[in-house]
């Protein structure tokens, strides 16, 4: 079997793609959002997923798409739930 890269946590692409072309830090995308900072850091550092409700904020509020949120995160925790089984 041909093993893929790691994928990257949607939570690095939220912090290095979008955060850092708005210019936000994470208590002002949070205010954006309607979220709390914490929500918002978890997310970034890896310590907590995106969900398919939070995707649709964020397809909201980034105008991206809420599915490429959810196979982002899906991706991320297949390849996990792989390197946990192996």
């Amino acid at each position: 079997m041909i093993e893929n890269p790691k994928p990257m946590h949607p939570g690095q692409v939220l912090s290095e793609v979008y955060l850092s072309e708005m210019n936000l830090n994470q208590t002002e995308f949070a205010l954006l959002c309607g979220c709390s900072p914490r929500k918002i850091n978890e997310i970034v550092n890896g310590k907590r997923g995106v969900s398919a409700s939070f995707a649709l904020v964020l397809e909201e509020v980034l105008k991206t798409t809420a599915g490429m949120w959810v196979r982002m995160q899906a991706e991320y925790d297949l390849y996990e739930a792989r390197k946990k089984a192996a």
